[in-house]
């Protein structure tokens, strides 16, 4: 249960509206949301502290500009005034306006997709498109999970591992690893890469929001009107097909991992093929074989590097995306990388994939692409027999790890009742150690 507001609330108390506007923007479920340090009751809470606490969720220019998901938005203010009614104080009028505004918005499939922000201990915000859901669309991807919060805050505290280096992350989903990285520390190179076309799309447009220069939003009239044909028409087709699987936003995601990962991917493909069967199937078709093209080719913010597979973002060299599937690697491409270090967050959940996450993982670490890298790898052991199985495929590989004690600090808002484990992962080769 939440604790209760704090009545030291005020507009010059930083620390408390920074703390309650991080977890509104990381969609903390209301429930779970803290209030400040002390727990007291919402008795002494005025009327300027009421209007703080809009101002600095959701009535700021932030949420107007990348807004959390219309039913979260509306949680949060219903559960606010709840506690204040339920605790006899004068509201202000700012607060039923709002509560009012958000219950004329409509709710179709615009909220299958949102936005979450990440705050950064250098000041920065990672502004991510998200999916409600925790795994949709057959794909685990759509959304940033905790090892990649608890991986970044590991990074930060080991700043001088990562220092001038090249990095390349493996299954980065939405990006929020790389993109706070990137922004929090000093890289000379980073490596996005993923496989599921519809990830890969979101990827490539969290990035551009993130780092070009160019001031828009996915929900931007102005950029869907600047946007190919192609780009509306898949964005438009991820909102309708995760709204098919819609779930609360509320809802506890630590009972929703618990869930079968194979139960889950075939209902929601059970749902999918119930909606406009025939023209999902062909788009799916066409996306799937000719996303690599689609995603990056054709986008004029992104060039080939050095006329691969590798692809750069405009502006700069030293961000990369790559359409990277396990199972069939190009070794031209992954000659072009050259990373001195790899990070992977939650790539150890399904034993059918474990063999070739750790061939991959043996390519690099063995110096076949001319480097000697280091792996990273942050995993929720959400089950222990699949752990196990991972460990024991690095051992028969010949490559050796070790557990590393996690970040002291906590700066993002997560579940961390499972536990996590950051190992390392390096060949008994690799000499720099």
């Amino acid at each position: 249960m939440a604790t209760s507001i704090s009545n030291c609330i005020d507009k010059n108390n930083e620390q408390t509206l920074h703390l309650i506007s991080t977890q509104f923007f990381q969609m903390v479920p209301v429930r779970r949301i803290q209030w400040g340090e002390k727990s007291l009751c919402l008795g002494n809470i005025g009327i300027e502290d009421q209007q703080a606490v809009l101002e600095a969720t959701v009535s700021s220019t932030l949420c107007n500009k990348y807004p959390t998901s219309l039913s979260y938005r509306r949680a949060f203010v219903k559960y606010l005034i709840q506690k204040l009614e339920d605790s006899d104080v004068e509201l202000c009028d700012e607060i039923y306006e709002s509560y009012t505004d958000l219950l004329q918005e409509t709710e179709e499939e615009e909220d299958s997709l949102c936005y979450k922000s990440y705050f950064l201990p250098n000041k920065e915000i990672v502004n991510l498109q998200e999916s409600v859901h925790i795994i949709s669309q057959g794909t685990t991807g759509l959304s940033t999970w905790q090892a990649a919060l608890h991986l970044s805050e590991w990074c930060f505290e080991q700043e001088s591992l990562l220092k001038n280096k090249n990095v390349l992350e493996l299954g980065s989903g939405l990006g929020f690893l790389g993109v706070a990285l990137c922004k929090q520390c000093k890289l000379d190179s980073f490596t996005f890469s993923d496989f599921h076309p519809q990830v890969l799309f979101l990827l490539m447009k969290n990035i551009e929001i993130n780092f070009l220069n160019e001031q828009y939003s996915l929900e931007c009239p102005t950029f869907l009107e600047n946007s190919e044909c192609k780009d509306r028409k898949m964005l438009k087709k991820i909102k309708r097909q995760l709204s098919v699987s819609k779930e609360l936003v509320m809802e506890d995601s630590c009972e929703i991992m618990q869930i079968s990962y194979n139960s889950m991917v075939s209902s929601t493909d059970t749902m999918e093929r119930e909606v406009d069967e025939q023209e999902v199937g062909s788009e799916q078709e066409e996306e799937v074989s000719n996303s690599n093209d689609h995603f990056l080719s054709s986008n004029s913010h992104w060039s080939p590097l050095n006329n691969s597979n590798v692809y750069t973002l405009s502006h700069s060299d030293s961000i990369r995306l790559m359409k990277f599937n396990w199972e069939f690697c190009n070794q031209k491409d992954l000659c072009k990388i050259q990373p001195d270090v790899i990070l992977a967050a939650d790539v150890v959940y399904d034993k059918s994939i474990i063999p070739f996450l750790v061939q991959v993982l043996y390519q690099f670490l063995s110096g076949t692409f001319g480097s000697w890298p280091v792996a990273y790898i942050a995993s929720t052991v959400r089950n222990e027999d699949t752990r196990d199985h991972f460990l024991v495929a690095l051992g028969n590989k010949g490559l050796r790890y070790e557990i590393l004690d996690p970040p002291s600090e906590k700066i993002f808002h997560y579940d961390d009742i499972i536990p996590i484990e950051i190992l390392r992962v390096w060949h008994p080769s690799n000499k720099t150690l």
